[in-house]
């Protein structure tokens, strides 16, 4: 049974997958985060997120309880969660200070915000959030730091642009240079790879977003797409 197969309205094939793929990521180890962990994390985002009115349980939030986070992880989540409007340098900092390392941060981001476009995805389409999975494995997380990884003036290190950034860059974004936030994930990334790969499928390829007449829906203009969007930025408070 396709993932969306309950939903009124048709599913691409490869956003099916895709979105497959993204809800078993959480069940997995990451490169800091076991797959245990990964899972609390994001049992955690859908309870605050419940509890805060902001969705509809799906009762999978009990997986939350069944790892042990960080009380600074947990803080993490929980602004991401909400959206991120506490979140500033000074934020990223102090949860650093309090024992969340700069990779366990960018991990945390990348995973609770896939998963609030997963619940937001579904319920766009009148389905109910899709269940987490329990977690898959007990492998140790690689912990690897890339080595490309600078200090360009955010609050994280990320991988500079090709050439600067070598091969690492250019398997994560492609070639030439790259609008920050396809790097803001960068300092882990898997997950930077994985919220290119929505962006690509959802919105705009690095090759394609500067090409105006461009679309990616056969029915919607690059202008009415672009028009969404904004008064999606505008509704969450995002002025990137």
């Amino acid at each position: 049974m396709s993932l969306y197969s309950d939903a009124e309205y048709p599913i691409s094939a490869d956003t099916e997958k895709l979105h497959t793929d993204e809800i078993l990521s959480y069940a997995r180890p990451g490169t800091w985060g076991t797959a245990a962990q990964r899972t609390a994390i994001a049992a955690t985002a859908r309870k605050v997120r419940s509890d805060a009115g902001v969705q509809e349980s799906i009762g999978d939030e009990g997986l939350a309880s069944k790892t042990a986070l960080s009380k600074p992880a947990q803080r993490v989540a929980t602004a991401v969660a909400l959206g991120g409007v506490e979140i500033d340098r000074t934020f990223c900092e102090k949860a650093q200070a309090d024992g969340v390392t700069e990779g366990e941060y960018v991990e945390i981001v990348g995973l609770v915000s896939r998963l609030a476009h997963l619940d937001v995805f579904a319920r766009g389409i009148g389905v109910p959030s899709r269940r987490l999975r329990e977690p898959v494995d007990d492998k140790e997380p690689s912990c690897e730091r890339p080595l490309e990884a600078k200090r360009e003036g955010f609050f994280t290190e990320t991988i500079p642009s090709e050439p600067e950034g070598g091969a690492l860059a250019k398997s994560i974004f492609g070639k030439g240079p790259t609008p920050n936030i396809l790097r803001s994930l960068s300092l882990v990334p898997d997950e930077a790879r994985r919220l290119n790969a929505i962006l690509n499928q959802e919105y705009f390829s690095v090759e394609t977003i500067m090409n105006f007449d461009s679309s990616s829906h056969e029915t919607l203009s690059r202008p009415q797409i672009e028009i969404i969007a904004a008064k999606v930025s505008e509704l969450n408070q995002c002025f990137y």
